[in-house]
């Protein structure tokens, strides 16, 4: 029988990557401070944890999937937090997304516990959690690395060792730099084809065949057109995440143009109130730029 999996953070993207855990054979341990996500993880077997403390009681392989680095202290090292019960060789794996630094200070904080700790930021939004496609970017020691591979596997298809602690989350926000800066390009080619007279539709059509497609593209616009802006991804993570982005590339006195640009259209969606919303809903922010109000 395969040892059981602790999963802390069953939300948008969580919620997805434990069904598909159990999918693949492994008992499952959860926990999350919501009850409905943990009454549906109990409906399909999987067991419940009442504090992250329990999670590490059971499991010696525990998934962490919250939304940042305060969280990620809390349920590590806080009140009833997976340290109270860790044992030496035990294995944690951020899946959040936070900073190379915050990853390292927490390996530091639980050195003495010999735990061992993996960085293992997702991408593919909550439609890979659900499929089991996510990418996941991996950073830390190899052997922790290969002991979790078929968990990974559960969750992922794509899943790559990029070498020490940090570079997982390094990678991570490469690409979620891409994925900032191209989502707004998005947003910014549907508001100027729609104030020419193009039919959205159309636009939706012809992209996907021309040199000027992509994956945000194919997944973003078309929920700019209905309007749809129910969440796959958090438009207010990407603020998160730009701004490591940008302190990143301050440490390693690299320029970041667009990112920056991205980071202060973001952040007007958010300061209006769009900030839960799916992070498509930039469209809006750059619409009323543009004078074009579609809200």
């Amino acid at each position: 029988m395969k040892d059981p999996i602790g999963f802390v953070g069953l939300g948008n993207m969580g919620l997805g990557m434990a069904r598909n855990i159990l999918k693949a054979g492994f008992p499952l341990i959860g926990y999350d401070v919501r009850e409905e996500p943990l009454r549906a993880i109990k409906e399909i077997g999987g067991q419940i944890g009442k504090c992250p403390r329990e999670v590490s009681e059971g499991a010696r392989i525990t998934i962490v999937v919250v939304l940042n680095y305060s969280q990620i202290e809390q349920v590590v090292l806080g009140e009833d937090g997976l340290q109270e019960r860790v044992r030496p060789g035990d294995v944690i794996a951020l899946m959040s997304t936070v900073s190379p630094g915050q990853v390292k200070e927490l390996a530091q904080k639980l050195e003495g516990e010999k735990v061992q700790i993996l960085d293992a930021p997702i991408s593919g939004g909550k439609e890979g959690a659900e499929a089991g496609t996510l990418s996941i970017m991996v950073g830390g020691e190899k052997d922790a690395f290969e002991g979790c591979l078929p968990v990974f596997q559960a969750m992922g298809k794509n899943i790559r060792h990029l070498g020490g602690l940090g570079s997982g989350m390094s990678m991570k926000l490469v690409n979620n730099l891409l994925v900032a800066v191209n989502g707004l390009a998005v947003a910014e080619a549907m508001v100027l084809g729609r104030k020419a007279g193009l039919d959205p539709q159309t636009i939706l059509e012809i992209i996907p065949k021309g040199a000027g497609d992509s994956w945000m593209f194919r997944n973003r616009a078309p929920q700019m057109v209905s309007r749809d802006f129910s969440c796959r991804g958090e438009l207010d993570i990407l603020v998160k995440d730009l701004t490591y982005i940008l302190e990143m590339g301050q440490s390693l006195k690299t320029p970041l143009f667009l990112s920056a640009v991205a980071k202060e259209v973001f952040q007007i969606a958010s300061s209006k109130g769009w900030g839960k919303e799916d992070d498509s809903a930039v469209v809006k922010a750059v619409e009323i730029l543009g004078g074009q109000n579609q809200t």
